[in-house]
Formats: structure tokens, C-alpha cells, sequence
């Protein structure tokens, strides 16, 4: 990639791409294959963001060598502008696909984008991706677990009660064909029975 273009995007200098007219440019890639979209977003620069899709609304989609999107590195970060942006913005664009499908992508292990904001705790992260699309609580991973399975055996009982108060469709399904009874049972903490009772 570009120096200037990569030093722009991680510093979040708007100014540079206020002024930026070759579109072209904005698909050089790093040598993990980020696009310069992937490194504003890990950076946390809504403006900077903003302006990139803007001028090259494609990189929405890109995957880098991992697999992830913009809005993997973004629900990674757990930036809740930026995710609420990404949602909003793919909805927009993605009217032919039913307004989901860059929010559906998956990465080399089939994490969606809300795998990764569990993952890493990040609750606002979770409510603006379950809320965006609430079918993405029945996808599972290459591991076979879903996102509250993540959740649950994560004791991050905030994020599951989210997912479950967002989505009646919702998978319970976890790695090694255990689900999320057997990570509440594993856990076996107060907070996890009074997690089932509720639910």
C-alpha cells in the first residue's frame, strides 16, 4: 500500500482524502491485504471512514488475508460509531441481497462479524450487529458455535441476553456438539443459572 495512503488512514487525516480524486489508489492493499478502509476502522477514524466509502463504496466487502471485512476489524475494535455506521451504511446498499449480505460475510473461519464482537467483548459492537440483522444469531462458526454459545461460555451474560432479547430465531450451538446448556453446566456459577432461569 501506498505510505502516504496507509500514514492517512491510521493517523485519521480527513484532510488527505478531502483532497483524494484517483478512487483507484483507495485499492492498494498491505501485506496482510488490508484495505486502506480496514486500517481507518482497526484505527477507530469515523470521519476518515466515512470519506473512504464515500469515494469507494466496493471496499465495504474487501477481505483480508484472514477473511475479514471492514466490519470484522470494526466489531474487533468494538468502535460503536463505526459499527453503527458500517450496519447502516451496508443495509443501504445491500437492498438486492435483502439488506444483510455484507453484514452476513465470514471469515477463513466462518465468523461473522458478530462471532467477533462477542469474542472480544464488546457489547455495543453486539447490540448494533444483532439489532442490524437478528439472523445473524443463527449462524455458527467453522467450530460449530454460535454467537451466544460464544457468549455463554464466555460468562459474558450481558452479550447473551442481548442476542436473546434481539432474536427469537437463535442457534444454541457450540464446538465439539455441546451447546449452551453444557457451557452453562461447565460454568456452573449462580450467575449463569439465574442466565437460564431468565432466559
Amino acid at each position: 500500500m501506498n505510505p502516504q495512503l496507509y500514514s492517512a488512514a491510521s493517523s485519521g487525516d480527513l484532510s488527505f482524502f478531502e483532497r483524494f480524486a484517483n478512487s483507484e489508489t483507495l485499492a492498494d492493499v498491505t501485506t496482510e491485504k488490508s484495505t486502506v478502509l480496514h486500517v481507518a476502522v482497526q484505527c477507530n477514524h469515523l470521519q476518515v471512514a466515512q470519506k473512504i466509502v464515500e469515494l469507494c463504496p466496493s471496499l465495504l466487502d474487501q477481505k483480508n488475508s484472514k477473511g475479514n471485512t471492514p466490519l470484522h476489524v470494526a466489531a474487533r475494535v468494538g468502535s460503536h460509531s463505526v459499527v453503527k455506521f458500517l450496519v447502516e451504511h451496508t443495509k443501504s446498499l445491500d437492498v438486492e441481497a435483502g439488506g444483510h449480505k455484507i453484514l452476513r460475510m465470514v471469515n477463513l473461519v466462518k465468523d461473522t462479524a458478530l462471532h467477533l464482537a462477542v469474542r472480544y467483548d464488546k457489547y455495543e459492537a453486539v447490540k448494533e450487529l444483532i439489532n442490524g440483522d437478528p439472523e445473524l444469531g443463527t449462524f455458527t462458526n467453522s467450530a460449530g458455535e454460535s454467537a451466544l454459545f460464544l457468549a455463554v461460555d464466555r460468562e459474558l451474560y450481558k452479550i447473551a441476553s442481548q442476542i436473546l432479547s434481539a432474536t427469537s430465531k437463535c442457534s444454541f450451538a457450540g464446538r465439539d456438539g455441546m451447546n449452551v446448556l453444557h457451557a452453562i453446566a461447565i460454568r456452573s456459577s449462580r450467575k449463569s443459572f439465574y442466565f437460564l432461569i431468565r432466559s
